[in-house]
């Protein structure tokens, strides 16, 4: 998962720094090591003190606490019912429940090449491995550029204590990316850091894909994420977007209709 500034309840937050604050010195620059910690309200999976890596509200684990991946989650807008979704990325899960959970009519496949997160995903309530739903150690770059898999979503989240893995932002990886997707499937991408460097990325994806993507600034300005398609589904009229989320803000309590706002204007101003 991606390393954010998370803006939620303040004085859940607090409480979280103020335990953080006592292991900083031991955990801090120990190798990248994962570590929890935990609040009364919400558990946090952290790599160092700077960035939260992951968060769960303790009494609703299923529900999207940071606001950039309600952000990653509008896909939706565009392929409203998945049957085939791939996440490089599992943190402590936050895409990975809430898909499992609002959508069970997708096969779901984690991809986490960090043993240590993925021998933490009890503790955030992560679904056990099933016909449907799968967390594999794995790179997910090389799974990529391997797999004969084809998949309508993909979601790419995936960070360590250095920031973005290098080999997540390659015009290499993003060409395995469009090979796996099927056809109007929905790459989304979660980039937390310099604009600037988020614009290469950007530049990056528009080479290899034939549809222009949309970069969506989070409000919290942290993050950026990232849509493109393998076909037209990101040129839908702003009529049938914003019908889409009201339809589906009756299943997902989460903002999609600030998400289709958000995207589409930025896609006007692209536009322009």
């Amino acid at each position: 998962m991606a390393q954010t500034k998370s803006a939620f309840n303040p004085s859940g937050m607090q409480l979280i720094k103020d335990g953080l604050s006592k292991l900083k010195e031991k955990f801090d620059g120990t190798q990248g090591e994962p570590y929890i910690v935990e609040s009364n309200k919400f558990k946090a999976l952290y790599f160092d003190s700077e960035s939260t890596q992951s968060l769960m509200d303790m009494q609703a684990p299923i529900r999207l606490v940071v606001s950039y991946t309600e952000t990653m989650m509008g896909f939706l807008l565009f392929h409203p019912n998945p049957k085939k979704i791939a996440m490089i990325g599992l943190g402590g899960g936050s895409l990975a429940k809430y898909c499992h959970h609002y959508l069970p009519h997708s096969s779901i496949v984690v991809l986490e090449n960090n043993a240590r997160v993925i021998a933490l995903k009890d503790k955030f309530h992560v679904p056990e491995n099933d016909s449907r739903f799968q967390v594999l150690e794995a790179d997910g770059a090389e799974y990529f550029r391997n797999t004969e898999e084809k998949y309508d979503i993909l979601l790419i989240d995936g960070y360590t204590k250095l920031g973005q893995a290098a080999q997540l932002c390659s015009e290499d990886f993003y060409a395995s990316c469009l090979a796996c997707l099927n056809p109007n499937g929905v790459l989304a991408i979660n980039f937390s850091g310099a604009a600037g460097l988020n614009q290469v990325y950007q530049e990056r994806v528009d080479r290899i894909f034939e549809h222009p993507s949309v970069l969506v600034m989070e409000d919290d300005r942290m993050n950026q994420i990232l849509f493109v398609s393998q076909g037209a589904a990101l040129s839908s009229p702003a009529e049938d977007l914003l019908r889409c989320a009201s339809s589906l803000g009756q299943v997902h309590d989460i903002h999609l209709a600030r998400t289709a706002q958000n995207f589409l204007m930025q896609r006007k101003t692209d536009a322009q």
